[in-house]
């Protein structure tokens, strides 16, 4: 995420304690979800985070072990006004749903072609064309939407529809193939597992949650 310029966020903490260990220096590249997944491709850029395993994504990114997430909740961010507009799937039927470009979300969603999906570079825009009534409403893991709620000033306008997915799906760093970096990949495992099993992880979520 960036706020006032500067890169923020859980994935920015662990990455800067990995760096840390590993003797690394960080440098961001911004785009949307789409960009970053073509940067990855040609090997413009080494690493990408929060990242779901997807056998299209496999001939080009070397995932890291061990996963560092393993649930997740994909929530509906409805106006205040509406807050009981989603209860059950079937309820998102002819509604303007936000979503991100290139992002994965659940199965059952994403393959659904019925649906009306309304894709959007960042969750502010989502954030915006919700509050204006452009969309009915959008779709975005609860940590990134809780965060951004509250650091943006929406939490009087926008709360979380009934409905949401709960996934056991794992999360992972990915390595461009293409990568210098990619015969490091164990060593960028072993600083994860480190501090997965020290609780070191969880706390960093826990602070961006709180």
């Amino acid at each position: 995420m960036i706020v006032d310029g500067k890169q923020r966020g859980i994935d920015v903490e662990i990455l800067t304690e990995i760096a840390k260990r590993m003797d690394l220096t960080l440098s961001f590249k911004e785009g949307t979800f789409e960009d970053c997944l073509r940067m990855m491709e040609r090997g413009e850029a080494d690493l990408m985070t929060n990242l779901l395993r997807r056998s299209e994504r496999e001939d080009y990114i070397l995932y890291v072990q061990p996963r560092y997430r393993t649930v997740s909740d994909k929530i509906f961010y409805v106006r205040n006004d509406r807050p009981k507009l989603i209860r059950l799937y079937d309820d998102l039927t002819n509604l303007k749903i936000g979503v991100k470009g290139g992002v994965k979300y659940a199965p059952m969603f994403d393959n659904d072609k019925d649906l009306i999906k309304i894709p959007a570079p960042d969750i502010a825009t989502n954030l915006q064309k919700l509050v204006s009534g452009e969309i009915d409403t959008f779709l975005d893991t609860r940590t990134e939407g809780d965060y951004w709620i509250k650091t943006l000033g929406y939490g009087e306008k926008v709360s979380k529809a009934p409905f949401k997915f709960t996934l056991s799906d794992s999360t992972y760093m990915g390595i461009s193939k293409k990568s210098p970096f990619a015969k490091r990949a164990k060593e960028f495992g072993k600083h994860l597992k480190y501090m997965l099993d020290r609780g070191l992880i969880q706390r960093i979520v826990d602070k961006y949650l709180e």
